[in-house]
């Protein structure tokens, strides 16, 4: 059977600024009390799926307000406070966005200054670097739906991308020398869509490709990561020699690619051929790891 990663959930605390104010003075309605703390969750592995080294890390955080529909607050390049992040809301309105590790492609400012609609920001995408898609992470919600007297207010953080990860299951010798993946999308959304397509209108597609220095022999997690995309005519094509016989194996992706999921891609061989054959499994709620602010 293959390697099914399971997900944990990983808390990072994030307070907010003090709110200066006197004791005798009454809480304006919608004020945040003081003291609110927001409580990041985000998927991660466990068991088998563990994380790998630096897919955890955070080298940006940012976060933006939505209030009827346009683009009210911005809380950009927020840096480490102690174990989280220091973040000030001045009310329980509208929805908060987060985003890490996006980089220069989400410029709030700018976007902003364009009277972005809430609805146009919905399907902002991002690109890849240097042909590989970037590892980021991104959460939203509903401030108005909370009591202004709440201190606690939760944000569930998912991976913009799908990670690969490789299972060889041969009774001879296997060298895994590349794999192919046909008809990727160049760009991925930076939220999932709630309806219609996962991947931005009109996206362009190649091939990804990635060949190995050394062949790979065993089970090699996170061989290859893509964003989350509908499938138009995805292929996956590993390049292997098995046996001392060199190998071309090919296979149709069932299904879309969906962000925060471990595909397994399995190399076998029986008595009659060698195949390759795809499962996968959502990440699912496990325990708590604690996002890591990079280090500078």
């Amino acid at each position: 059977m293959n390697t099914i990663a399971k997900a944990t959930t990983a808390a990072l605390l994030i307070s907010n600024l003090a709110l200066v104010a006197c004791a005798e003075k009454e809480q304006t309605p919608g004020m945040p009390a003081a003291g609110t703390v927001l409580s990041l969750r985000m998927a991660d592995y466990e068991g088998a799926g563990q994380s790998l080294a630096g897919e955890n890390e955070i080298t940006d955080f940012k976060a933006c307000i939505f209030e009827e529909g346009r683009m009210t607050h911005i809380y950009d390049n927020i840096q480490a406070s102690g174990s989280g992040y220091a973040l000030q809301l001045d009310s329980h309105s509208g929805t908060l966005y987060v985003l890490a590790n996006t980089g220069n492609q989400i410029d709030l400012h700018e976007l902003q200054s364009q009277s972005l609609d809430e609805q146009s920001w919905l399907k902002q995408t991002m690109a890849l670097d240097r042909e590989a898609p970037v590892h980021f992470f991104t959460g939203s919600v509903k401030l108005d739906e909370m009591s202004s007297s709440q201190t606690t207010i939760p944000v569930t953080l998912k991976r913009g991308v799908a990670r690969f990860d490789l299972q060889v299951k041969t009774a001879g010798v296997a060298r895994i020398k590349s794999i192919t993946m046909k008809n990727t999308a160049g760009k991925g959304l930076l939220f999932t869509s709630d309806a219609g397509s996962l991947s931005p209108e009109g996206v362009e597609r190649a091939e990804s490709s990635v060949r190995f220095d050394e062949p790979l022999t065993a089970n090699t997690q996170g061989v290859m990561y893509l964003y989350e995309q509908s499938n138009e005519g995805l292929e996956v094509t590993i390049e292997a020699e098995i046996d001392g016989v060199e190998k071309s194996l090919s296979k149709a992706i069932d299904g879309d690619i969906r962000r925060n999921t471990v595909y397994t891609l399995t190399v076998r061989k029986d008595v009659i051929d060698v195949e390759v054959s795809l499962s996968f499994d959502e990440w699912e709620e496990g325990g708590d790891t604690e996002l890591t602010p990079a280090r500078r």
